[in-house]
């Protein structure tokens, strides 16, 4: 497992964590709970929600042999 950066199930939290805080970037009074309140009613959230955001990742995954793009280290062992 020394090969592997990150679990590729982590990328689902970065999205939202990336989208929250840009959320709150843009409306500096929001609260925490503002910021994820508006984060509810996103399309980001309903394609997570739906699972197609999970079925295009894997989809990626699989055409990019589970290689981050960036890292160029596997995400996990091919299944």
């Amino acid at each position: 497992m020394s090969s592997i950066e990150k679990p590729y199930v982590i990328l689902v939290a970065e999205l939202i964590y990336s989208e929250i805080c840009q959320i709150k970037k843009l409306n500096s009074d929001f609260s925490n709970i503002n910021a994820i309140e508006t984060f509810i009613g996103s399309e980001t959230y309903k394609e997570i929600g739906s699972g197609k955001f999970h079925d295009d990742l894997l989809k990626k995954l699989e055409r990019d042999n589970f290689i981050d793009p960036v890292t160029k280290k596997k995400y996990l062992k091919k299944l």
